[in-house]
């Protein structure tokens, strides 16, 4: 009985001693550890015989192991770097008969930017020599000390837990039900056939809550406490550049938040993975389709924002590609949507105003963000006998508009949107339909099931993927991976190391205002 107690006790001091949160020394010195990148932004070098290399091209765990237990390839074998074992008072023999004493923290250092043992010994050729500041080895020991007992939390032999973010309350609570279906039946359904590689998935909930603070307080709460592996899929609720810094903090991997407000790149968030285009993405796309117009290329640009954050976002970016584009006229405007198509006292509504302005600057490209007053901005250029070609978000254009465009607004009329129908194909949708039989909810906001759908599809591959040996640095591996996956319900997806929107680009669709249809004029990169 004595024995199963101290065994069980160990297991539980085991368990709190690998999840523990690493401290900012630990998690810096795994990022050195893992890519041979520096937190601080700071260069590091890896020299190998008369050859300097980025050291993230020879970086530790390729040699030896996410774990630090070394390992053997090519004949060549990298010693376990855990630093009980470095330590060893009674040093250390390797295969090919060197000998040394054991290490210290200087004798190390020596080791790592000179290539020379504790007693004195070159190490083997195959050992690169590295350029690194003071700061970065003391972070890269820090962690050497700590490597044996850092389990990625979430995981046991038998489960992955993992968490979505959805708003309990408020208007978004009914999509975030809908978007719950889905993800319980998906993952329900994976269990039920065997789960990955003999785990299963547990799903828990955090509460997007009423604001952005709330949102990033309860799941960095949850983070911390509920030992979760990753984030998949949900809404981030204004809450992006919020969630983005706790993901950041924290190490989890975030699996597709349905959101046009992306915030992550590879070099400052590579936790943060994307299905669709953002606002700034299709905004980039659409001047990428103004640009292959000759004759627009040399014409004077606007851009009229409203002044929240989407609108922004997308200004900058447009503004921004334009001139890489070869844009040399452009101006901004910033417009109030409050009361856009009524006169004011001086009898003219600020839509007419507008394009009185625009008109008289000589601009022939408008990219038109403000919501849903597209409609009345073009209404009245077509009562100025005004035609500009004009560029518009699909999120933010009126539902109206494809039966109110006036005729003379025939092909100068084109919309970016991230996804089209044509994207369902018809396994995708089987593929759902089943899991609505299966596990009895409802079709509803079919466009927020979609993207549940396709999050814990790509997740589920990427776990498949990353192997029974998994960890959260394989899992981003696995996914970085991913090239043209056919999630069957959106565009395909393609991830890389410095990629992390899956779908770049947007489809472009102009009007047809004699059929009040949509034409496609496909899908344009960004």
């Amino acid at each position: 009985m004595k024995i199963r107690v101290f065994l069980l006790i160990g297991v539980l001091f085991f368990s709190s001693a690998a999840y523990a949160q690493l401290t900012d020394s630990e998690r810096r010195g795994k990022a050195l550890y893992l890519r041979g990148e520096s937190p601080s932004g700071k260069e590091i070098t890896a020299m190998l015989g008369d050859i300097d290399v980025p050291g993230s091209t020879l970086n530790c765990a390729g040699c030896h192991g996410l774990r630090g237990e070394g390992k053997t390839e090519g004949g060549v074998t990298a010693g376990n770097l855990t630093w009980s074992n470095l330590v060893r008072p009674y040093g250390h023999t390797h295969p090919s008969g060197r000998k040394h004493s054991a290490f210290n923290e200087k004798l190390f250092t020596r080791a790592l930017v000179q290539g020379i043992d504790p007693t004195g010994n070159q190490l083997a050729v195959a050992m690169p020599r590295y350029e690194m500041s003071p700061q970065d080895i003391s972070d890269l020991i820090a962690y050497l000390k700590r490597i044996e007992m850092d389990r990625d939390p979430g995981l046991t032999e038998t489960s992955i837990k993992i968490a979505t973010i959805l708003p309990k309350d408020g208007p978004l609570a009914e999509i975030g039900a809908a978007m719950k279906d889905v993800l319980t039946a998906y993952f329900a359904n994976v269990n039920d056939q065997g789960g990955i590689y003999n785990r299963r998935i547990d799903l828990a909930t955090i509460d997007a809550g009423a604001n952005a603070a709330a949102s990033a307080a309860n799941t960095k709460k949850a983070v911390e406490n509920d030992d979760l592996f990753a984030i998949v899929g949900g809404l981030s609720a204004g809450a992006d550049k919020e969630l983005a810094v706790v993901t950041r903090e924290t190490e989890i991997p975030y699996m597709g938040p349905a959101t046009l407000l992306t915030q992550a790149s590879a070099q400052t968030n590579r936790n943060l993975f994307y299905l669709l285009p953002g606002a700034s993405q299709q905004a980039r796309s659409l001047v990428n389709f103004a640009a292959n117009k000759s004759e627009l290329i040399n014409s004077r640009l606007a851009i009229v924002h409203s002044e929240n954050e989407l609108a922004l976002a997308a200004a900058a970016a447009i503004e921004d590609q334009a001139r890489q584009k070869g844009w040399t006229s452009v101006v901004k405007k910033a417009v109030s949507s409050e009361r856009f198509d009524v006169a004011g006292t001086a009898g003219v509504s600020p839509a007419a105003a507008l394009v009185r302005d625009l008109k008289a600057e000589g601009a022939q490209t408008v990219f038109f963000l403000s919501s849903s007053e597209e409609t009345a901005f073009i209404t009245a250029a077509a009562a100025a006998n005004w035609t500009p070609h004009v560029f518009l978000l699909g999120s933010l254009a009126s539902r109206d508009l494809l039966k109110t465009l006036p005729l003379s607004f025939k092909d100068r009329v084109f919309l970016a949107f991230p996804t089209v129908p044509n994207d369902v194909g018809p396994a995708g949708i089987a593929e759902l339909r089943a899991l609505e039989e299966k596990y009895k909810f409802a079709p509803r906001h079919i466009a927020s099931q979609l993207s549940a759908f396709a999050a814990a599809k790509i997740f589920t591959e990427a776990l498949k993927r990353a192997g029974r040996d998994l960890t959260r640095e394989k899992l981003i591996t696995a996914l970085e991976g991913l090239y043209e996956y056919d999630t069957g319900v959106t565009p395909s997806i393609t991830f890389g190391p410095n990629r992390r929107v899956g779908a770049m680009g947007a489809y472009v669709l102009s009007i047809d205002p004699a059929k009040k249809e949509f034409v496609s004029s496909g899908w344009v990169n960004n």
